[in-house]
């Protein structure tokens, strides 16, 4: 939701956006027709298929796509890290010499090497990830991700930008008339969770 909302924000204020995502929906695959661009909400996302049923979402597709198109953007943001589109992706836009922003979306902690497959992480850091990162800008939700990041890469630069929450606005309305306004936010119990989504900005 994020990232779609982002994307269509960026359309409406005439940035010209595109998406590319695999066909990955859990074990199955989305209903879609691979490498055919459609407008989703006022986005044009292109669908690519996956060779990987599992998290590396491998899918060679999407690669040749984004070597060929990458030189006709100004930026390429990526989102999230530790999986083969991500890292890929990353190093074929480096090569196109265009400038990578990644969100790590809490991917990228040293919570995340103490936690699943700790040895394949670090070998994949120290020598793949390790030298792409140092050359992107990240982007984080909160200063605890961003102190984080800092203590495993140094990119060129890391920039704090909450994530979005879009409310009905009488709810908005309803609430400030009693002076207070709150909000609970529900998710599973894990530590990256508390600190990447504790912070957040209303877009009414």
């Amino acid at each position: 939701m994020s990232v779609s909302m982002l994307a269509e924000q960026l359309e409406k204020a005439g940035i010209q956006t595109e998406a590319y995502a695999t066909t990955a929906n859990g074990i199955t695959e989305l209903p879609v027709t691979p490498n055919k661009a459609l407008v989703v909400d006022g986005v044009t996302v292109t669908y690519f298929k996956r060779l990987t049923k599992d998290h590396s979402h491998f899918s060679p597709a999407l690669l040749r796509q984004l070597w060929k198109q990458a030189p006709n953007f100004d930026i390429i943001h990526i989102h999230a890290w530790w999986n083969l589109v991500s890292l890929f992706s990353c190093l074929v836009a480096l090569m196109r010499n265009v400038p990578v922003v990644l969100s790590p979306r809490g991917t990228l902690s040293p919570y995340s090497f103490q936690n699943k497959n700790m040895g394949v992480k670090w070998f994949i850091h120290h020598l793949f990830g390790k030298p792409l990162l140092k050359r992107c800008y990240i982007h984080v939700t909160s200063n605890q991700e961003a102190e984080a990041i800092g203590k495993i890469v140094k990119p060129k630069s890391i920039t704090n930008i909450p994530n979005f929450v879009k409310l009905p606005g009488r709810t908005v309305a309803a609430n400030k008339q009693a002076g207070v306004f709150k909000l609970i936010f529900f998710s599973r119990i894990e530590e990256k969770k508390d600190w990447i989504f504790c912070w957040m900005r209303y877009l009414l």
